[in-house]
């Protein structure tokens, strides 16, 4: 609503009272007419003419008075909080006592609506961690079922005609270890979201080292960078930020996998950086790139661009829960990209984090 609807103007009452206002004008002059026919003296007529005026004069302005006084109680009202909006000025009669029970009827249905849905919410969110956790079993089970084939392939002794057959075989049981392993991750995804889209903050801030966060991370996709023939530049810090170690080992993992997913060839350089109050993960690839129309909606919900159309198997979560837990602990993340020349990410941490905790 625009402030000019909110103000009580004289044209929006006279419109909504024009019948009454015509009635007393209506009146008056049947009342100077009857005083013209009876022979009325002119001043008596006058006299009286005066009278009506002043008469409906007062009561527009009574009236108005009143209808002021509401327009401004509903005014505030829609300038107090929405759960206080249902404190309506008392209402003066039947159409307005109507009115009333009609909003409060609304309100009820709406709260119960409301209600509701929280509960389908929490029940599928409740669902949903139940089948994350249980699907890990057959995961776990499948990944032991495939060290166990490994091993019994390591020691099968072979001839020459064989070999072939045990290096497709041991190739074959590589591709399920991947594929298995990309399950995972999704299966960790789908949990992820549901505790980022949770209103219950599940994180903890607290000095966390960058070093052994960066190490796990690099350790967890070791095989596969050795598989595909992709090296790894990290160095090492010693720096210590304030963060949620699981959280920020979430998106590490997120942003090194999408770098392991877009390079055919090449490497992954890990690297950190201090600019004043800032500090800095950076994460570069040199993969195939990321099209400049697409760069600004990387982190939009669903959004995957060029690169993920030409991958079926994108599905535009990851950044996305990157950006949502970034913002909630204070971090920033952004990307620059290349086409043909790869991919740059970087987290910042504010060293002036103060930690207020009891």
């Amino acid at each position: 609503m625009t402030k000019t609807q909110n103000k009580p103007h004289l044209t929006n009452f006279i419109k909504q009272n024009y019948i009454w206002i015509l009635m007393i004008v209506t009146m008056s002059c049947i009342h100077l007419l009857y005083m013209y026919l009876i022979g009325a003296r002119k001043q008596d007529v006058v006299y009286a003419a005066v009278l009506d005026a002043i008469l409906l004069l007062i009561t527009v302005l009574v009236g108005f008075f009143r209808y002021s006084s509401k327009v401004k109680a509903l005014s505030n009202a829609l300038k107090r909080p929405v759960e206080e909006q249902a404190q309506l000025p008392e209402a003066t009669d039947d159409v307005e006592i109507l009115y009333h029970r009609l909003l409060e009827n609304q309100s009820i249905a709406r709260s119960e609506s409301e209600s509701s849905a929280a509960v389908r919410q929490s029940r599928m969110r409740d669902y949903y961690s139940m089948w994350v956790h249980q699907i890990k079993t057959p995961i776990s089970a499948m990944k032991l079922l495939l060290e166990a084939e490994r091993e019994e392939l390591g020691q099968l002794m072979c001839d020459e005609e064989q070999q072939a057959a045990f290096k497709e075989l041991s190739d074959n049981l590589d591709s399920f270890e991947d594929e298995l392993f990309r399950i995972e991750e999704y299966v960790s995804m789908a949990l992820q979201y549901q505790r980022v889209s949770s209103t219950e903050n599940d994180f903890v801030l607290e000095k966390v080292s960058l070093d052994g966060v960066i190490r796990d991370t690099i350790k967890k996709y070791a095989k596969i960078m050795i598989r595909r023939h992709i090296g790894i530049n990290y160095s090492g810090t010693k720096k210590q930020v304030y963060t949620d170690e699981k959280w920020l080992a979430f998106i590490l993992e997120q942003i090194l996998s999408n770098a392991i997913k877009y390079t055919p060839q090449g490497f992954v350089t890990i690297e950190t950086a201090e600019e004043k109050d800032r500090f800095f993960i950076t994460i570069k690839d040199t993969g195939i790139g990321i099209k400049a129309e697409d760069l600004p909606r990387v982190f939009e919900k669903g959004y995957t661009g060029y690169n993920g159309h030409a991958d079926k198997k994108a599905t535009g979560i990851g950044l996305y829960l990157c950006r949502q837990m970034a913002d909630k602990l204070g971090h920033t993340i952004r990307m620059e990209s290349e086409i043909g020349k790869g991919t740059k990410v970087w987290i910042g941490f504010d060293l002036d984090y103060a930690d207020t905790r009891d």
